[in-house]
């Protein structure tokens, strides 16, 4: 069944996402499943804390997508490819649209967050196809490769 993003809950009564995602050998060999990621403190602390998401709410697309592709959302004891999980995220059409706030706050985690290189383009992506355009550019989507170029720049000033 293709359900949008909602809010969930683990075993543990921790906060999480439950995402409906296409199998991995793709689109053809079975249906799309109901899949759950835990939420990290900094995800949760977006969704529930500053969100105000409860119960079994109906999360955002962007922000679905947000918490994803920064590891705001994961497995525990499991490597998770956030690329892989993004290309294979579905939701039927239409959906919750988010706030103007909700935009601002999810740009900001956005910006807050350090991306690994390869889910950059992944995450321009989504500010380019959504309101996030309104609030951030695709320049301030920080990498871990930048910040340790940065670093490596101030060692050489000192």
């Amino acid at each position: 069944m293709i359900d949008h993003p909602r809010l969930a809950s683990t075993d543990e009564d921790e906060p999480a996402i439950a995402v409906t995602l296409d199998p991995d050998g793709g689109p053809n060999v079975t249906t799309p499943g109901r899949e759950t990621f835990t939420l990290s403190t900094r995800g949760a602390g977006l969704v529930v804390d500053d969100l105000g998401y409860s119960g079994d709410e109906e999360v955002a697309s962007v922000t679905a997508k947000a918490l994803l592709l920064t590891g705001g959302a994961y497995r525990p004891d499991e490597t998770v490819d956030p690329v892989d999980v993004v290309k294979r995220l579905r939701s039927p059409d239409g959906g919750k649209h988010p706030t103007d706030a909700e935009v601002e706050r999810v740009a900001e985690y956005i910006k807050r967050a350090e991306l690994e290189q390869r889910v950059r383009w992944l995450a321009a992506e989504l500010v380019e196809g959504s309101r996030l355009t309104e609030v951030m550019s695709t320049d301030e989507i920080r990498t871990q490769r930048g910040r340790m170029n940065g670093l490596r720049g101030i060692a050489k000033d000192l």
